[in-house]
């Protein structure tokens, strides 16, 4: 129990410290939030745990690769939004369902042509 509350602390800690970092730089703070920290916790959390273990942790960072490309959907989405003259929030709306559906989407994709996606 003192695991789960110490990581969760963690990642806690690391989202302020990104917002904190932004707020003075946005290339600095976009800079470390493109880099994948919540999977690296997740892939950290996932082989430090004795019912999941290295093995699962792989499995997770190797699917988390492979739908990499469909959640780029978002960040399209988002920045061409208000170009077309939506307002932020109905472009962050729509790249969250989106995102959603191209995800679910390439999950079937790949599946049919039998990559293993658990």
């Amino acid at each position: 129990m003192l695991m789960t509350i110490l990581k969760a602390v963690g990642t806690v800690a690391v989202v302020i410290i990104i917002s904190e970092v932004q707020k003075r730089s946005n290339a600095l703070g976009a800079a470390i939030a493109a880099l994948p920290l919540m999977t690296m916790l997740v892939v950290f959390n996932l082989a430090t745990d004795p019912k999941a273990g290295p093995d699962q942790a792989s499995q997770f960072a190797n699917t988390t690769f492979l739908l990499f490309f469909p959640g780029l959907t978002f960040f399209i989405l988002l920045a061409v939004g208000p170009k077309i003259g939506m307002s932020f929030w109905w472009s962050f709306g729509v790249a969250v369902a989106a995102t959603f559906a191209v995800t679910v989407l390439a999950i079937g994709v790949m599946r049919h042509f039998g990559v293993k996606i658990d």
